[in-house]
């Protein structure tokens, strides 16, 4: 594992193609968001909330056809630094309402660890990738839901579908120096720990085999016991003449959110929005179940802009009027 928080920010710089400022307001917003859920007045009103992960498909040459029906989830579990403070353990009741989910759509999932064994020195031994040069310095554990905890299952299990990487081609690691140390999220050590394990998660696969991720947000556990997919985002709410307010999703995350709630076993996943005036201040926290906001968006998509990736985007119209307040929407899940 890294040993200083400065070696995980330069991981993560290699990993990051667009380091913008849509990115950097993304991260701002999920601390914002997280902070928000855990305040005195909401933290009532759900159970949990799970750090996201990736859903990973098979890339090319694999005997998977379509390669969509051999997707996994990769949820991270975070391994605390000797120099991270505040992380929080994902308690083993909302791993298993999250494994649940998938389970209904047809998404095997598994835990991503990395067991230091106690060695503090294990640290030392990371390698940055670089260009031409991509080490896996730590090799994950994986792990499935059991009886009474976690059960171990080996890496050729999980990626029975993969197709081993034969070469670098695919590969990147992206300039260093890009981050800007001065903002003050930079030197959250739990945030960039969380950030660094799933960064090194999908590292982890795609340097050694053939494959595509998908990025989850975060999971809530409502009252109910019931586990929802989160979509999230930071937005100022535009302006249209004919629907009035409304706020985007990009055709990606719609995509991914359409298909969860396409089965007939009723699925729900939910997409929460913070309204933001011009200057970045919060106006409302909102949220809507993408089975109504199905109902209710615009068909004709628009382009979009910059996205936190760098590239830009098409964007599927919401009317405001359809999302609820977060601290009217929470109780019912």
């Amino acid at each position: 594992m890294p040993n200083s928080l400065e070696f995980a920010r330069r991981f993560l710089e290699t990993q990051w193609s667009s380091i913008n400022e849509n990115k950097i307001k993304g991260i701002n917003a999920e601390i914002r968001f997280e902070a928000y859920l855990n305040s005195p007045a909401i933290r009532p009103l759900f159970n949990y909330i799970i750090p996201g992960g990736w859903i990973i498909s098979p890339g090319r040459n694999t005997h998977i056809n379509p390669t969509t029906n051999g997707r996994i989830a990769i949820l991270p579990i975070p391994t605390p630094f000797s120099w991270t403070q505040g992380l929080n353990p994902i308690p083993f009741t909302a791993q298993v309402l999250a494994e649940s989910y998938f389970k209904q759509v047809g998404i095997t999932t598994y835990f991503a660890d990395f067991n230091t064994n106690g060695q503090a020195l294990i640290e030392n031994t990371f390698a940055l990738p670089a260009t031409g040069n991509y080490p896996v310095s730590y090799t994950l554990d994986f792990y499935k839901i059991g009886a009474s905890g976690l059960v171990s299952v080996p890496l050729a299990n999980v990626t029975a579908n993969f197709t081993t990487r034969n070469g670098l081609r695919g590969m990147r690691a992206y300039a260093l120096n890009r981050i800007d140390r001065t903002i003050p999220v930079w030197s959250d050590t739990a945030t960039v720990t969380e950030l660094f394990w799933k960064e090194y998660a999908r590292y982890f696969l795609h340097r050694q085999f053939l494959v595509s991720s998908n990025d989850l947000d975060f999971f809530i556990v409502g009252n109910s016991g019931r586990a929802y997919p989160i979509e999230f985002k930071s937005k100022t709410a535009a302006v249209d003449n004919s629907l009035g307010d409304w706020f985007g999703i990009d055709i990606g995350p719609f995509s991914k959110l359409s298909f969860f709630v396409s089965l007939s076993n009723n699925m729900e996943a939910l997409y929460f929005v913070e309204e933001v005036d011009a200057t970045g201040n919060t106006i409302e926290w909102w949220g809507i179940r993408f089975s109504e906001l199905l109902k209710t968006c615009h068909w004709v998509s628009q382009s979009g802009g910059t996205g936190m990736g760098g590239g830009a985007s098409a964007t599927i119209k919401v009317p405001k009027i359809s999302f609820q307040a977060l601290s009217t929407l929470l109780p019912t899940l």
